[in-house]
């Protein structure tokens, strides 16, 4: 999943502002928004806690560490998601097979893999043969030697393998 920046994320508990992007200043060692301190330091320049003229500001990894740990919901909550930890079921994901360009929610994926792909792995249920669901049910079973066929005279005989047709209709008692 891409990386998300904080102001994307939906926090579990209220985010404190003074966390939003921490810093941390050399002179009197507070902690102010990154953003905040910088501006300070682009107009009067004085720490606005101990007034020095001279300090450095940080990012203050401390804190960092801390909103990195909070819990967030999924980014897919306002679809129902109810994740607050490991994979979203709701978010889409493109299928495993490689010529399927489909995406589906991951909670759908799976069937949609295992039961109504066209790339998907299947095998002709006559000979065994092996190929993606397309290609069996699309050319294969038009040539398949096992594939059930009829008699185009309508004899008693309905069902044959399409392999032993030639040789019924030799002996077809309905062949003209």
């Amino acid at each position: 999943m891409a990386q998300m920046q904080k102001e994307e994320l939906s926090f579990v508990e209220d985010l404190p502002k003074h966390l939003t992007d921490p810093h941390i200043v050399s002179c009197c060692g507070h902690n102010f928004c990154g953003s905040c301190i910088e501006r300070v330091k682009a107009s009067n320049g004085f720490c606005p806690m101990c007034k020095e003229k001279e300090y450095q500001s940080f990012i203050e990894k401390k804190c960092s560490r801390i909103i990195n740990g909070l819990e967030v919901y999924c980014s897919n909550k306002e679809k129902g998601c109810q994740w607050k930890g490991g994979e979203c079921q709701y978010e889409e994901v493109k299928c495993q097979h490689e010529k399927c360009q489909e995406r589906r929610q991951r909670r759908y994926l799976k069937d949609h893999e295992d039961d109504e792909c066209p790339q998907r792995l299947f095998q002709c249920q006559y000979c065994r043969s092996k190929g993606t669901f397309l290609s069996i049910t699309k050319d294969h079973y038009e040539e398949c030697r096992q594939y059930p066929v009829t008699c185009p005279n309508k004899c008693v005989s309905t069902t044959m393998p399409r392999g032993s047709l030639t040789a019924h209709i030799n002996e077809c008692p309905l062949e003209p």
